[in-house]
């Protein structure tokens, strides 16, 4: 009766490691699809925002406005690309709809060239390398990490 006392102890015992495992496995799968989620939603909004705005300004002006701002991020994974990349559209949100001759893009590289970010305990600097403003603006950046010794 003892040994069978020993077999359940084990079986138990290794049905809480295997359950242990399997949760945290799983955990970090579910906080990937919650990642992409937020991603999905932040731009689900994105878009909305974006078309009602174009709608207001396509019914008042016949000029070429700005209609999307893609940002294009060399050297980042793809988690730290999306985060700079909301970061570049939340500051150039007031952008859609405007005319396309009005836009500076001299006062656009100012903003974000040599702007440091902190992301997941990173300091992070932007370098913008070049822009293009039409009805789509594309703002080309190179990121680079910030050493302590910069600091």
């Amino acid at each position: 009766m003892r040994k069978f006392h020993i077999y359940i102890g084990i079986f138990i015992l290794g049905f809480i490691t295997g359950s242990s495992i399997i949760n945290a496995v799983n955990g970090i799968k579910i906080e990937k699809l919650i990642f992409e989620k937020e991603a999905y939603r932040m731009n689900n909004i994105e878009l909305s925002e974006k078309v009602s705005k174009l709608n207001e300004s396509l019914k008042n002006k016949p000029q070429r406005v700005v209609t999307e701002i893609i940002v294009h991020i060399n050297n980042a994974d793809n988690k730290l690309a999306i985060e700079i990349e909301k970061y570049v559209k939340e500051k150039l949100y007031g952008l859609y709809g405007k005319e396309v001759e009005k836009i500076d893009p001299i006062l656009i590289k100012n903003i974000f060239d040599g702007r440091v970010l902190t992301i997941e305990n990173k300091k992070i600097i932007l370098k913008v390398n070049f822009i293009v403003i039409n009805t789509i603006i594309e703002i080309y950046l190179d990121i680079h990490e910030k050493n302590s010794l910069e600091e």
